[in-house]
């Protein structure tokens, strides 16, 4: 081809004769046979020498890159990954513990309308009037100081017109009300009740308190860390099974897709629910010891479980068996609850926006977001009232003995370092009832007056925490202990997402 005749991108191009000469190296099997060609002239272009199949260094790249792949790894490399992952999933537990410590706290404590005030004693409500003496000389200073000494010491003896104060069936005082710190009848192991406040007031609460202290924000940490990790291995196997058994071979590949890309979202939805609520039944025993080992007092004298070792065989021998654990009624119903709505939840978030809103992450990922953050919210509405109540009904013993506290009994108490209900819950529909019914979510308080100001407008009408139906104060706000907590974290996902960008911030919902 003459130079004329070229592409004008290429202008140098000069393609080889038909009849040139074509060789191409011998394979390693044999020899080519090739046809003779016609005789061509010398000065024809030079003949194209294809290289052996063995010089083809992207062949030989890639079979080098599969052999490296298929190696198998030895046993330092393992051992270094294992002990990487374990320091990555240790830190990242530290890191959220305290306040999963504190809203677990704020969720399981009973504060009720009628016990937030203690008894107050006849004739020792009224207002003590503080007695301002002016003193002119040196005279009436000694006179009133002979007068002090000649009261003599003050009495500690109860008043005459008290009225009898309740006794238990063995003789002790009873209770009057969680806030009986005066009287007397509180329980050292105790915390004082934190009612206005979110999961932080429990944190500095539970850190202040001379019970408890600072360590008690990680109490249950190495329980929380094999729960996580167990079911971050589960879960996963148990989908690959569902998927392989039950999914059809045209549509594995299908099955390898995000749900937000799926064609047909449908059974891989439903497979990685059910494989959730799997292992979260299948884990419910360790989600109970480390509720327990959270909530029980961090005292050496009142504490009932060493470890989570210590926690499965008491529960196992005290209440049950290992089947209770599993079946009981309250702590299957919500058990299962829990596993299905919330990976139902957080799963079908993404299809909702990007099927019915039409929203893509990569075309629209700011308001993609902000969709994935309010439903997210939402979402909480739900999950958060479903968490307060499993919590509350783990830590309900089944054993009668160590309930009622009967001098027979087997067993130590089980003794919580915040107010818990004394009478336990039938189930979920009457925790539910119970809750929105007996407690409160605010204290109700009186302005400090001078004795002065109290002759002249009376008394001030105490409120009533009864009569508040379901609103601030009433005990809706302690289904939803630890959802500003929640909102949170929604938003930090959110922030994350718009930092790194796409897919790759993910990962941060689950944490």
């Amino acid at each position: 081809m003459s130079h004329e005749s070229s592409h004008p991108d290429r202008p140098y191009y000069v393609s080889p004769p038909v009849d040139s000469d074509w060789s191409y190296g011998q394979p390693a099997g044999g020899s080519l046979r090739s046809t003779p060609s016609r005789a061509t002239p010398a000065a024809a272009a030079p003949s194209l020498r294809v290289p052996a199949a063995s010089s083809n260094r992207y062949e030989d790249s890639l079979s080098s890159g599969y052999s490296d792949i298929g190696a198998a790894p030895t046993a330092g490399t393992l051992l270094r990954a294992f002990a990487t992952s374990s320091v990555l999933t240790w830190t990242s537990t530290a890191l959220v513990m305290p306040f999963e410590v504190g809203k677990t706290l704020a969720q399981v404590q009973w504060v009720p309308r009628d016990g937030l005030e203690p008894v107050i004693w006849a004739g020792t409500e009224d207002v003590i009037e503080e007695e301002v003496v002016e003193l002119d000389d040196e005279a009436e200073a000694e006179a009133y100081f002979s007068d002090l000494q000649a009261r003599g010491p003050s009495s500690f003896a109860p008043p005459l017109n008290a009225p009898p104060r309740p006794v238990s069936p063995s003789g002790y005082l009873a209770r009057s009300g969680v806030n009986d710190d005066a009287l007397g009848t509180k329980p050292e192991w105790v915390m004082p009740v934190v009612v206005q406040g979110g999961v932080w007031d429990m944190m500095k609460t539970l850190g202040r308190w001379k019970g408890e202290g600072w360590w008690s924000l990680w109490k249950g940490q190495l329980t929380t860390c094999l729960l996580d990790v167990g079911t971050g291995f589960l879960q996963p196997i148990l989908l690959q099974a569902f998927t392989v058994l039950l999914v059809p071979s045209s549509s594995l590949s299908l099955s390898a897709l995000p749900l937000i890309h799926s064609p047909r979202p449908g059974p891989l939805l439903f497979f990685t629910t059910v494989t959730h609520a799997l292992t979260t039944f299948i884990f419910s025993p360790l989600d109970l010891v480390r509720t327990r080992l959270i909530v029980q007092s961090a005292q050496p004298q009142h504490r009932k479980y060493s470890g989570p070792w210590d926690a499965l065989n008491t529960i196992a021998r005290e209440e049950g068996g290992l089947y209770t654990t599993y079946f009981h009624p309250n702590l299957l119903i919500p058990t299962l609850l829990e596993g299905i709505l919330r990976p139902l939840i957080h799963l079908s978030t993404p299809l909702i926006i990007s099927r019915c809103l039409a929203l893509e992450p990569s075309t629209s990922p700011l308001t993609f977001g902000v969709a994935e953050f309010v439903l997210g919210s939402l979402g909480l509405l739900i999950t958060i009232p479903l968490e307060t109540i499993r919590k509350r009904l783990q830590l309900q013993s089944r054993a009668d003995f160590v309930r009622a506290g009967r001098p027979n009994g087997v067993g130590r108490a089980w003794r919580t370092c915040v107010e818990t209900r004394p009478a336990p819950y039938a189930g979920v529909v009457e925790a539910v009832y119970r809750i929105l019914t007996e407690e409160t979510g605010r204290i109700p308080r009186r302005r400090r007056r001078s004795a002065t100001v109290k002759a002249k407008e009376g008394d001030e009408p105490k409120q009533d925490l009864g009569a508040q139906g379901l609103g601030v104060g009433s005990g809706l706000q302690q289904l939803y202990r630890g959802l500003g907590m929640g909102i949170g974290a929604q938003a930090v996902v959110f922030l994350l997402g718009l930092v790194a960008g796409g897919d790759e911030a993910s990962g941060w919902a689950e944490m």
